[in-house]
C-alpha cells in the first residue's frame, strides 16, 4: 500500500469529506493537488475517478479507477471505490465481487461490510446478508443497529427461533440504556409477528401481553392480539377486543367482521379466520383448497391468504370459475372482495344477525357501515325492511356515491329486484303533489293529507331518487329506460354535475363511447377546477383514440402546461394514462409509439425496484422493521402489480403481432427517413456533409445551454424515439420472450400468463415449454380440461403443434406423451400414450364435451363460447354450421361482445350472415354501440 506524506494524507481525507458533502468539483481540485506531486498515487487516482463519475464523466472516471487499482492492487480503498462506482452504474454483481475482494485485505471494515449487507439485501442474497450481519455483530456488539439487522436477515432466511432470540440478547443487552420508547415499541411488535409467522401463536400473545405498556401502536397492538386470540380459538377474548376497537373506528369494515367472525353462532355461515400454516413448514406448492371463501373478506395483513390491496394478484382460492354474473341482460364480474355468507341463512340465524347489528347501531347511531354490512346477510322481507330504512336516510342527505355503496348486494340472487321495487315506489310517491317516500317495506300508511313542513320531504330527495334509477337500470342493462331517468334529473335540476357524469357512464356502458366522450367533456367544463372530472374526460377522450386532445386536457393539471410532451406525467409515474394511450395507438395500429408507452410503464417498475436501495440503511436507522419486511416483500411481487401486468400482456401481444407479420412477409415498410442519404454520395460531397453536421450540433448545443440556464441549470428532456422506432427495429419474439420469463417468474399463479407463454413458445416450435405452459394451467384451472382458458391451447398442441415430425427428438415426444397421460387419460393410471394417435384421440374426446357443451348450453357466457370455437377449430371440426343456428342466450359483456365480434369478422368476414346475426343480437341487448 503507497503511504502518503502527512500533509497530503489530510488532503485526502478532504476529498473523502468533498465527496460525502457532494462538493464534486472541490473534490477534484484536491485530487489533483495530491497527483502533481504523487501522480500514481491509486488510491488518489480512484477517488478522483469516483468524484468525476458524478460530473458525467464516467469514461474518464473508469480509466481512472482502474489506473489506481493497478497501481495499488492490495489497498481496500481502492476496492471499495472500484465496488463504489459499479453500484452507481446498478452493477450489483461486479461491486459485490469488489467489496469480498476489499473485505480480503481489511476483514474488518466496517463500512465496506455494511455497503456489502445493503447490496445482498438488495439483489436478494439472504445467506450472505445474514453472514455479513454477523460480522458486523461480532465486530460491533455495542451497536443496536447491528442487533437488528442481524434478527431481520435470520428471519428472512426462516431462522425463526434464531430471530426472536436475537431481539431476546437485543433488550437483555440495552436493558440499561435509554432506548427510544418508539423503538422498543417497534421491536416488540416485530418480534411477536416473527412469532406468529412461525406458528408460535401462544408465544407470539404472551410477547404481546407482557410488553403491552411499551407498545405505542395501540391499533397494531390491539389487532394482532384480537387475530391471535382467534386464531387460537379464545373467541370471547378476541370478540371483546374486537368491540373496543369499533369504539375507536366504527366505519372500519374489518373490526366489524373480526367481531362477527368471534361469535360462535355466526361460526356456520361467518366462520373464523383460521390459523395459518408455518412458512417452515408450508411447501410452495400446496393447495389451499380447504380456504373457506369469507376469508377473501378480510384484507392480507389479518392472513397470508386473505386480499391483497388493489392491484396484486389474489390468492388462487379466490380465482374462482363462477365470478361471471347476469344481472338482468348485463354480465357482470363479482369482486373479490365481496362479503358473502358461506351458505345461506336460516330464519332464525337472519334474526340473530339482526340482533348483533342493532346492538351495535344502538352504540353507534351514526355509523354507515354497520347499517350496510348487515344488508349483505339478509334476505326476503328482512333485506327489504332494512334496505328501504338505509335508501330513505341516504336520499335524504343527498349522497352521489349511494349506488356504488349498494352495488355489491346485486350480486346476491333477488336483491336487484328488492332494490328496484323500492326506487320505483320511491320516484312515484315523490313526484306527486306532496311529496314523500311511500308507506315503508311491510307497512301500510296514509299519505299526508296537508303540505307539513316535517312530513313533506324536500325536492333534493326526487333529485337523487332519479340519479340511483339511473345508475341501477344501466347497470342491469336497461340503457333506454337509464336515460329517460337521467334526462329527468338533468331536467329537475341542470346544474347537478353528478347527473351528467352519471348519463355519461351509461352511454360508455352502452358502447356509445363517442357520446360518452362529448358528454365527459361537458362535466368537465362545468367543474374546471376538478381533477377527477378531467381525468375521466381524458379517458373517455382516449377510448375513442383522440389521443391528441386526450393529452391536451391531461396536460391543463400538470406543472408543464406548455410542454410539448407529456414529460411530467412520465414523471409523476402516471401509469393510468400510459396504458390508456397505448391501448390507444394499439388499436391505432401505431404499434411503435404504444410499446413506448408500455416500456415508460416497465420502467416505473424497474425505478421502484432500484428506489427500494435507498430504505435498507433508513428503515434499520429508523428502526421501522415491521414496515421494513413489508416493503420487501412488496418488492419480490412487484412486477406482479395490476399496472405491469397489463402493460407487459399489451406489448406482448403486440410483439407476437409483428413477429406474425414478418412471418407474412407483410412488415412495416421502409421509411424514407431510415435511407442511408450518405449511399450515393461522393467522397467530397461525404466530407461538406460531416463538417455541416458539425456545425449543426455546436449549434444545438449552444441552445441546449441556454434553455439549461433559463430553465436554472436544468436542461429539459429530450425524447430521441419519440415515434417508438428503435423499439420497432428489436427483434419482436426476443423482446416478448423477455417479458414472458418476467411473468412467468412473478406471475405464475395467473392462468393469462400461462397462455402467453404458449403463444409465444409455440410459434418458436418449444413444445417443452408449450407443454409446461399446459401441465400448469391444467393445475390452475381445477384440472378441469373442459375449463375455457386451457381448451384452446390444449387443442391447438395437440392438433395443429408439429408434434409428430420425424425430426422431432424421440426424448421429447416420450416427455410429451407421459406428462399429458395423467392429463387428457387419467384412465391408463400413469401409463403414457404409445402414439400421437393414441394421444389425439384422448384430445378428441375432449373436444367432444367442449362440442357437446357449446350446442346444449344455450345461455354459456361469450367467454367460453369463443375459447370453445376456437377449441373446435385447432381441432379440425366444422364451426360454420353451428354458427348459423347460434343465437346466444342470456346476459353479455361488453368486452367479450367485442371480442366475438372480432373474431367472426377474421373467420367468417363482416358482410356474413353469421357476422350480420350476431351483431344484430349484440345490437338487442347495447342498443347504443358503435360497431365498424
Amino acid at each position: 500500500m503507497q503511504q502518503l506524506p502527512a500533509k497530503d494524507q489530510a488532503v485526502f481525507r478532504s476529498i473523502v469529506k468533498f465527496y460525502e458533502t457532494k462538493q464534486y468539483k472541490k473534490g477534484v481540485k484536491a485530487a489533483d493537488s495530491i497527483l502533481k506531486k504523487h501522480p500514481d498515487h491509486g488510491e488518489t487516482l480512484c477517488m478522483k475517478g469516483l468524484t468525476l463519475s458524478y460530473l458525467e464523466r464516467k469514461e474518464e472516471a473508469y480509466e481512472l479507477v482502474r489506473k489506481g487499482l493497478k497501481n495499488d492492487m492490495k489497498s481496500h480503498v481502492c476496492w471499495h471505490v472500484f465496488g463504489l462506482l459499479y453500484r452507481a452504474d446498478r452493477d450489483y454483481k461486479q461491486a459485490v465481487n469488489c467489496y469480498k475482494q476489499a473485505l480480503k485485505i481489511d476483514a474488518d471494515n466496517m463500512q465496506i461490510l455494511r455497503d456489502l449487507s445493503l447490496l445482498q439485501i438488495h439483489r436478494r442474497d439472504l445467506a450472505g446478508f445474514a453472514e455479513t450481519r454477523r460480522k458486523l455483530l461480532q465486530v460491533k456488539p455495542g451497536n443496536r443497529l447491528n442487533w437488528v439487522g442481524y434478527a431481520i436477515a435470520e428471519h428472512l432466511c426462516k431462522s425463526f427461533e434464531f430471530a426472536w432470540t436475537c431481539l431476546d440478547n437485543y433488550e437483555k443487552t440495552f436493558k440499561d440504556e435509554s432506548v427510544p420508547e418508539y423503538e422498543n415499541s417497534e421491536m416488540f411488535l416485530y418480534k411477536a409477528s416473527i412469532m406468529e409467522e412461525a406458528g408460535k401463536f401462544e408465544e407470539a400473545l404472551d410477547c404481546l401481553k407482557q410488553h403491552e405498556k411499551e407498545i405505542v401502536d395501540k391499533n397494531g397492538f390491539f389487532e394482532a392480539k384480537s387475530r391471535l386470540c382467534m386464531f387460537l380459538g379464545r373467541f370471547d377474548e378476541a370478540a371483546e377486543i374486537y368491540r373496543s376497537l369499533i369504539k375507536t373506528n366504527q366505519e372500519n369494515h374489518l373490526y366489524v367482521l373480526g367481531y362477527m367472525a368471534c361469535k360462535t353462532q355466526f361460526h356456520r355461515f361467518w366462520p373464523p379466520l383460521p390459523p395459518p400454516k408455518a412458512a417452515a413448514e408450508t411447501p410452495e406448492d400446496e393447495e389451499a383448497a380447504d380456504v373457506p371463501l369469507t376469508i377473501c373478506s378480510f384484507p392480507q395483513s389479518q392472513h397470508p391468504e386473505a386480499m391483497p390491496i388493489w392491484g396484486w394478484l389474489p390468492p388462487q382460492h379466490s380465482l374462482r370459475s363462477d365470478r361471471r354474473v347476469a344481472i338482468g341482460a348485463r354480465q357482470h364480474k363479482k369482486r373479490l372482495d365481496s362479503y358473502q355468507p358461506l351458505v345461506d341463512l336460516t330464519e332464525e340465524e337472519e334474526d340473530a344477525v339482526l340482533e348483533f347489528f342493532d346492538g351495535l347501531i344502538s352504540d353507534h347511531p351514526r355509523s354507515d357501515t354497520l347499517e350496510r354490512l348487515s344488508l349483505y346477510f339478509l334476505s326476503g322481507e328482512r333485506f327489504l325492511r332494512r334496505c328501504d330504512a338505509y335508501l330513505r336516510k341516504r336520499l335524504r342527505k343527498g349522497i352521489p356515491s349511494l349506488f356504488r355503496m349498494i352495488r355489491p348486494l346485486y350480486f346476491s340472487p333477488g336483491k336487484a329486484k328488492h332494490i328496484e321495487s323500492l326506487l320505483m315506489q320511491y320516484v312515484k310517491h315523490l313526484q306527486e303533489e306532496i311529496s314523500w317516500f311511500g308507506p315503508e317495506a311491510g307497512k301500510d300508511a296514509a299519505p299526508p293529507q296537508s303540505p307539513d313542513f316535517d312530513s313533506e320531504e324536500p325536492p333534493s330527495c326526487l333529485l337523487f331518487a332519479f340519479l340511483v334509477t339511473a345508475e341501477h337500470y344501466d347497470f342491469i342493462g336497461q340503457t333506454a329506460t337509464a336515460l329517460e331517468y337521467a334526462d329527468k334529473a338533468i331536467a329537475h335540476t341542470p346544474t347537478f354535475v353528478e347527473i351528467y357524469s352519471s348519463k355519461a357512464r351509461i352511454y360508455k356502458h352502452a358502447g356509445d363511447l363517442e357520446s360518452s366522450a362529448k358528454c365527459f367533456d361537458e362535466v368537465r367544463q362545468m367543474d374546471l377546477a376538478d381533477r377527477f372530472l378531467n381525468t375521466q374526460a381524458v379517458r373517455a377522450l382516449l377510448r375513442v383514440d383522440d389521443v391528441k386532445t386526450g393529452m391536451e386536457k391531461a396536460l391543463l393539471f400538470s406543472k408543464e402546461p406548455d410542454a410539448p410532451e407529456a414529460a411530467n406525467l412520465h414523471d409523476m409515474q402516471c401509469m393510468w394514462y400510459e396504458c390508456a394511450v397505448g391501448r390507444s395507438y394499439t388499436r391505432q395500429k401505431n404499434y411503435g409509439k404504444a410499446l413506448k408507452k408500455f416500456s415508460e410503464t416497465f420502467k416505473h417498475f424497474n425505478d421502484i425496484a432500484e428506489d427500494q436501495f435507498d430504505f435498507h440503511n433508513y428503515c434499520l436507522r429508523k428502526t421501522t422493521l415491521k414496515t421494513y419486511v413489508a416493503m420487501l416483500r412488496m418488492q419480490e411481487r412487484l412486477y406482479s402489480h395490476k399496472f405491469y401486468r397489463r402493460a407487459a400482456k399489451d406489448a406482448i401481444k403486440i410483439y407476437l403481432e409483428l413477429f406474425d407479420m414478418k412471418e407474412r412477409g407483410e412488415g412495416p415498410t421502409k421509411k424514407a427517413s431510415e435511407v442511408d442519404p450518405e449511399a450515393e454520395l461522393s467522397a467530397e460531397e461525404k466530407r461538406r456533409l460531416k463538417h455541416q453536421k458539425k456545425r449543426q450540433g455546436k449549434k444545438e448545443d449552444q441552445e441546449k445551454a441556454k434553455q439549461a440556464a433559463a430553465s436554472g441549470g436544468k436542461p429539459k428532456k429530450i425524447d430521441d424515439d419519440p415515434e417508438g422506432e428503435k423499439l420497432l427495429e428489436k427483434d419482436p419474439m426476443e423482446e416478448a420472450c423477455k417479458l414472458v420469463k418476467v411473468l412467468t417468474q412473478y406471475c405464475w399463479q395467473e392462468p393469462a400468463t400461462q397462455v402467453l407463454v404458449y403463444d409465444c413458445m409455440s410459434r418458436q416450435g418449444k413444445l417443452l415449454q408449450c407443454l409446461q405452459a399446459l401441465v400448469r394451467l391444467w393445475e390452475l384451472t381445477g384440472k378441469n380440461l373442459t375449463n375455457y382458458k386451457i381448451i384452446a391451447p390444449l387443442a391447438h398442441f395437440c392438433f395443429v403443434a408439429k408434434i409428430d415430425e420425424p425430426r422431432i427428438n424421440s426424448a421429447v415426444q416420450e416427455v410429451i406423451f407421459t406428462e399429458l397421460a395423467p392429463v387428457l387419460a387419467p384412465e391408463l393410471k400413469g401409463k403414457p400414450f404409445g402414439s400421437v394417435s393414441e394421444l389425439r384421440s384422448s384430445a378428441s374426446k375432449v373436444v367432444d364435451q367442449v362440442e357437446k357443451r357449446l350446442k346444449e348450453k344455450k345461455d354459456l357466457p361469450l367467454a367460453e363460447v369463443l375459447y370453445s370455437l376456437k377449441c373446435l377449430g385447432h381441432a379440425g371440426r366444422d364451426t360454420a354450421r353451428f354458427l348459423e343456428t347460434w343465437r346466444p342466450e342470456g346476459a353479455f359483456s361488453l368486452k367479450e361482445c367485442k371480442k366475438m365480434l372480432d373474431y367472426l369478422a377474421a373467420e367468417h368476414k363482416p358482410d356474413s350472415k353469421i357476422y350480420c346475426r350476431f351483431k344484430d343480437r349484440c345490437l338487442e341487448i347495447f342498443p347504443l354501440m358503435k360497431i365498424s
